[in-house]
């Protein structure tokens, strides 16, 4: 909290810089992001569900008092029925009300609720691991979008001076104005990428705003983090780690959990219900020969005997809603089964594109300057030398950009297996 209270502070105004690495990222998200403070509330509210269940196996004690005017003589109502409380006075009292038993059925619905609630901590942790993840696909895009900005520079320039060279060969009419044009127009594609770089780097830097749950975007200085090479040699073991570890899963076993315990205590409905009552109080001021004091006690029970099958209803509900969450998890497993295989094979082929898009860019480099050397000497044209540019500077966005998706799409696989390390 101290991290994202410094950091927040830093980022007060947008002339000042966000220095971050990807840890602080992440703990900056952690605590500062709207939508975890949202379900942590959630949650603890959920908590509370739990107590006000139970409250009613406390003794329920409250005070009253009460007064009342009337005629002394006065014995008779409209409908006719006499009554003591057509007398003057005032006198107060306690009540106590203790429910003896409902054959558990109150603490049944307590821990179904208790269950509930944890199932609401586990929507929180999966909230995190979204949240994680978009900070560090967000943190790469930048990192990718920083590079290819520099690539498009480089290549700008690389360009700039050959449509120079193009250019004063025309004028010494050397080179024909086909050339000149086929230079220019390479430029400009320099240029557009240039354009669609600039773009992708601030849309990944408004994503890591977002993600760090910044409302302004602040200027990003961020360091480039390790490349990590390790990846299990196949998918299956992650498969299992993921079906025990994501909280989805957890989250509807939960769920699933605070259900059954809920038939249970649905099937107790039909069960009496035993409880204690007892009242004790004074009247201080009364007219006519009445006590002082009253109190009483009694045991009552309660047994229901038609409802026109409410009972019978709400099981068949709960049962219908266990058999959903049943299937809600199966269908769970299977997608988060296919998601980790996916995203393991996607992060294995971005591991190998690293090697082979640096292979293509070490060629791609020795064929340009073939084509350049063939250019200056007269021997190529500048249909050759464009098409060598055109290779050179893909495989320079292609080499730039695969060590940062492979590091988006590790973290993706992370994600996929619901923990914080891969």
């Amino acid at each position: 909290m101290r991290l994202a209270i410094i950091l927040l502070f830093t980022c007060a105004s947008q002339a000042e810089t966000l220095k971050l690495t990807l840890e602080q990222a992440r703990e900056l998200a952690l605590n500062n992001h709207p939508a975890l403070a949202a379900l942590d509330y959630s949650a603890r509210a959920a908590a509370e569900l739990p107590k006000q269940i139970r409250s009613t196996l406390a003794p329920q004690l409250s005070a009253g008092i009460a007064g009342s005017v009337a005629d002394d003589v006065t014995r008779l109502v409209f409908s006719g029925l006499s009554t003591s409380l057509l007398t003057t006075r005032i006198g107060g009292g306690l009540q106590l009300n203790q429910l003896l038993s409902d054959f558990g059925r109150t603490r049944l619905l307590a821990d179904s609720s208790s269950s509930r609630a944890d199932a609401q901590k586990e929507v929180i942790k999966s909230s995190r691991l979204q949240i994680l993840a978009g900070v560090d696909r967000a943190f790469y895009s930048i990192l990718r979008a920083r590079v290819l900005t520099r690539v498009a520079e480089q290549t700008i320039k690389a360009r700039q001076l050959v449509v120079d060279q193009v250019s004063a060969l025309t004028s010494s009419q050397l080179r024909s104005t086909v050339d000149l044009a086929f230079a220019r127009v390479n430029l400009t594609e320099a240029q557009i990428l240039l354009s669609r770089a600039n773009n992708e780097l601030y849309a990944a830097e408004a994503d890591l705003t977002a993600s760090l749950g910044l409302r302004d975007r602040p200027a990003f200085e961020i360091d480039d983090h390790p490349l990590k090479e390790d990846l299990p040699p196949e998918a299956e073991p992650l498969v299992v780690r993921a079906l025990a570890e994501r909280p989805e899963l957890r989250e509807l076993a939960l769920e699933l959990q605070a259900s059954s315990q809920q038939l249970i205590a649905e099937k107790k409905l039909a069960l009496p219900t035993i409880s204690f009552q007892g009242v004790v109080g004074g009247i201080p001021l009364v007219h006519g020969n009445f006590p002082n004091h009253y109190g009483a006690a009694g045991i009552s029970l309660t047994v229901p005997i038609l409802n026109g099958k409410l009972f019978q209803s709400r099981q068949t509900e709960v049962s219908l809603r266990i058999r959903s969450i049943e299937k809600q998890r199966e269908d769970r497993s299977n997608r988060i089964a296919r998601d980790v295989r996916t995203a393991f094979l996607n992060a294995r082929s971005a591991f190998d594109r690293i090697h082979l898009t640096e292979d293509l860019l070490a060629q791609s480099s020795l064929s340009l300057d073939l084509a350049q050397s063939r250019y200056d000497l007269g021997l190529g044209s500048i249909i050759e030398l464009s098409q060598a540019q055109l290779n050179q500077t893909a495989a320079e966005v292609s080499s730039a950009s695969a060590r940062y998706e492979y590091q988006i799409l590790r973290s993706i696989l992370r994600y996929q297996l619901g923990e914080g390390a891969l």
